[in-house]
Formats: C-alpha cells, structure tokens, sequence
C-alpha cells in the first residue's frame, strides 16, 4: 500500500489526489442519478454558505492570474456554493448528523437524519464532511470516527464522493479527531483535503485567540478555508475527468 499513513496524516498533502475507489464511488452515483455538478457538506456553523464557499457565488472573490484557472470550477458547480444543506447547522456533530431528531422537520421525513435527508433532497455528487469542532473536549476519539464512519457510509451508499477534511482547531488536546479522519479517509479510499496543514502558515494556526481557538481567524483562516477548498474540488473535477492539471 503506497497510500500515506494515517498516524502521520499531518503530512498528507493539502489538496487530495483521487483513487481509483474513489472513481468508482462517483460512477456509481452517476449510474444513480446524483447530479454531476452538485457539491454539498454536512457541518456546524463554520459550513454555513456565508462562511463556507458563498463567496464564489458573489463577484466579491479575487483568483488573480496564477488561479484564473479556478473559474472553470466556480462556474461548473454554479449554485452549490450558495446552496444551503439541511446538513448544515448551528452546532451540528458527528453523532447528531445522524439523528432525526437533528433535521429539519419542514423538509425531512420523520425518520430521516439530517445527511440522509440533504442526499435525497439535492442528490450531489460530492459532499464536504467538515465535523469534529463541536465533539466535546475529552470524549473518546474512537467514538467520533465511529459516527463518522458511519456518515461517509451513507454518503457512499447513496452515489456521493466524500471529501473529509481536518480542522484547524484542536478542541481534543491531542489532535486525535484529525487523526481518526484521515484514518477513515484511508480505510474508504477517498479524498481527504488536509485543512490543517494548511492552516499552519497563518499566524496563531487560522484560529481565533480571542474566540477560544475554535473559530477561523478572519478574514486569513476563511479566506485560506474556502481558497484550499476550492481547490480540492478542482483537483477531483479535473481527475475525474481527465482535464490537465495545473502548472504547480
């Protein structure tokens, strides 16, 4: 296996290659009916369209001549980056995107969890998990990357590639939730965009000191967020597809 390993997912690249896995998953989804040019997250308030990739849908957004190529992308997913998720919401976790009770019940079916609900509502192809700043200081990693995996399952089960991402905080004290999502990344073979290292050349991380170190610093922690985001759905749109990379 030639794959990065997990216990040292502080090195894996930022922007994430794709598998051959990976691949599959998405054909799969095409032969389903989930909509090529959809992307869609599950998360807390930092996944929220007016911190999270909303920008692209506003002429608010500078890529200069060295990221031009970017629009292409920006004008390929169109409305994704405005769209609001019913996976999405104020204090949502890794347990809780998995309960009914969590949805939002004037667009969710009774028994559907707030994942469940967003896949059947707007059908994406990709999905942007961004959890694990709300899991409670000292509660078991092992726990998380059970909840998480079984959210990534669902994902897949329904035709949509799952993009993970680490975060910039580290609420737990040990960096085990970074830990436990690349390990997940590696055990399902799907793309992981390393938020966190690239964080790491902003001052204080990205993060906030003044707001605990939990929140993004503004505007560098947001802006490097949504940019490396950016780029990684760039980078499996071009794979996918086999369109040329960019020049590094």
């Amino acid at each position: 296996d030639t794959r990065p390993d997990p216990a040292r997912w502080s090195e894996w690249p930022v922007i994430p290659t794709l598998s051959a896995t990976a691949r599959q998953i998405y054909e799969y989804g095409q032969a389903q009916g989930m909509h090529a040019q959809r992307f869609s997250s599950v998360g807390d308030c930092q996944s929220e369209p007016n911190v999270f990739m909303g920008i692209y849908a506003t002429d608010r957004y500078w890529l200069g001549d060295q990221y031009q190529y970017l629009q292409e992308t920006i004008d390929y997913f169109g409305d994704s980056f405005d769209h609001q998720s019913a996976a999405v919401r104020d204090g949502l976790s890794a347990p809780t995107a998995l309960s009914p009770m969590w949805a939002d019940k004037t667009l969710c079916q009774s028994d559907e969890s707030p994942v469940a609900c967003e896949l059947r509502l707007y059908q994406p192809a990709f999905v942007f998990i961004n959890l694990g700043t709300n899991w409670k200081a000292g509660a078991s990693a092992a726990r998380y990357e059970q909840y998480l995996r079984q959210i990534v399952d669902q994902v897949i089960r329904a035709g949509a590639l799952p993009i993970l991402s680490t975060k910039a905080d580290n609420v737990e004290g040990d960096h085990s939730l970074n830990r436990a999502t690349a390990q997940v990344a590696h055990d399902y073979d799907v793309p992981l965009w390393n938020f966190w290292l690239a964080a790491q050349s902003l001052e204080n991380g990205g993060l906030d000191p003044e707001r605990d170190n939990i929140y993004l610093s503004f505007p560098d922690g947001w802006d490097r967020r949504n940019f490396t985001a950016l780029q990684s759905l760039d980078a499996i749109r071009r794979a996918l597809f086999n369109l040329p990379q960019p020049a590094p």
